[in-house]
């Protein structure tokens, strides 16, 4: 390996060009070596706007590239396990777009493909990357608002578009597996702690529908009591509060704040204090993060098996809503 890691992208969606490429492009540890599409056509146009060193028209071209160490997957969900397990066996570490799959069991086959080669899979959950939740986790650890004891949280916004892979069942659709995955993950993020039973509704007419909006209530094992919200077809809006015994913290713009500045608020009693946090770019500080770990394998971040947990407590949300009762979260 180089000085710098090398990135191919598979996948030429909007997150995969216009936020990953750049991000890569401008990190101070990777390169953008080629970008994949399974049009050739598509794939050039591609490389042309990123700036990646080359490009090809099939997936397996990318992973017999030798000078790639790492691969962001931005394909649909459902899409995920086959070419997550591919660039395994390629010799490839993997930052994988949420959500890392669609269940347990494909998650637990996705995390033992790259354990087993002592190779990286990240659930590229950009925002916990961002410095606003660096300073919500100080606060909450320094006992700022006490034990925590309930968090809301909802990531909500509109896809019009009819033909979105986001529509498509099968391939892994729906607003609980795009959106209201970010209000799970950010929930275990705030507790370090693993939800373990879950009651959810959904707007979906049948079984074979795929939900617009998704509500869940989460238990946690350390008894934190947790809400988790997502819509493709509302207003934009996204928002974690955290209730504390004494106090209460919000973080105003959670998921996708862009390069605006953002805001940390912090309230106890009649008191409130704002903590102004400067733009930045959280797709930039995940790629830079991820050629980290994959340039020093030793160090401990973010495993495989972080995006197993965030997936057994969806899959166990996408059952409580379909089956209409409680469920347990199953961990494989």
């Amino acid at each position: 390996m180089s000085d710098r890691v090398g990135w191919g992208i598979l996948g030429c969606g909007w997150i995969a060009t216009e936020a990953i490429a750049p991000a890569i492009q401008w990190s101070n540890n990777g390169r953008l070596v080629a970008v994949a599409s399974r049009s050739l056509r598509t794939a050039e146009a591609k490389a042309r706007q990123t700036g990646a060193e080359r490009f090809y028209g099939t997936y397996e071209e990318l992973l017999a590239d030798r000078e790639i160490d790492a691969v962001y997957i931005g394909l649909p969900n459902g899409l995920h396990e086959e070419w997550a397990v591919r660039c395994a066996e390629a010799g490839k570490n993997v930052l994988c777009e949420k959500s890392l799959t669609l269940s347990v069991p494909s998650s637990c086959r996705m995390a033992a493909a790259f354990t087993s080669r002592a190779l990286r899979l990240v659930e590229a959950f950009m925002f916990r990357h961002h410095p606003q939740w660096r300073i919500a986790a100080d606060l909450i650890g320094e006992d700022k608002i006490g034990p925590v004891l309930i968090i809301r949280s909802d990531f909500c916004g509109r896809l019009d578009r009819a033909s979105d892979h986001r529509w498509s069942k099968q391939l892994g659709g729906g607003a609980l597996w795009d959106l209201t995955c970010y209000a799970v993950n950010a929930a275990r993020f705030i507790t370090r702690a693993e939800p373990i039973r879950v009651t959810a509704f959904a707007d979906a007419r049948t079984d074979e529908e795929v939900d617009a909006s998704t509500q869940a209530s989460l238990e946690f094992e350390n008894h934190v009591l947790a809400s988790a919200s997502g819509s493709l077809k509302a207003g934009r809006d996204q928002s974690v509060v955290v209730i504390g015994s004494d106090g209460v913290l919000e973080i105003t713009w959670p998921f996708a704040p862009g390069w605006a500045p953002t805001q940390v608020i912090l309230r106890r009693g009649m008191e409130e204090r704002r903590i102004e946090v400067g733009g930045a770019n959280h797709f930039l500080h995940e790629v830079e993060h991820f050629a980290s770990l994959v340039a020093n394998p030793s160090r401990s971040a973010w495993p495989a098996e972080d995006g197993t947990c965030n997936v057994a407590v969806c899959a166990a949300i996408e059952e409580s809503w379909r089956g209409g009762r409680t469920v347990d979260v199953k961990r494989g």
